[in-house]
């Protein structure tokens, strides 16, 4: 998105974002470019429920050897052959991870 002149102070491009916007980039994929905005607050769901949110590791969940893999560090996971064999994208895979982690995190406090 357009950016202002480079910062003194940060190093880097200042947003010029004055209206929230969603971009279609294809298929089911969007982008939104909102102003000021630096931190996602998660829905109010359990940490095991983040992977039906996933479309794309529903059909290899169904190869994973537990019936409960949230896709992390389960051993024989659907999912994580999928990801090797390049068939899920590996960045959707480090954000569910990110994800899931912070969903975590939030249940401990």
């Amino acid at each position: 998105m357009e950016t202002g002149e480079i910062s003194r102070k940060i190093k880097r491009g200042r947003h010029t974002t004055r209206h929230t916007e969603l971009f279609c980039i294809g298929g089911q994929t969007y982008i939104m470019d909102t102003p000021g905005f630096t931190s996602l607050r998660l829905p109010e769901i359990e940490k095991e429920e983040l992977r039906n949110y996933y479309p794309e590791f529903a059909e290899p969940s169904q190869e994973c050897r537990f019936l409960g893999c949230v896709h992390i560090n389960e051993p024989d996971c659907g999912v994580k052959n999928a990801l090797e064999r390049q068939e899920i994208s590996r960045d959707r895979y480090d954000n569910y991870k990110q994800f899931y982690e912070e969903l975590r995190q939030q249940k401990k406090y």
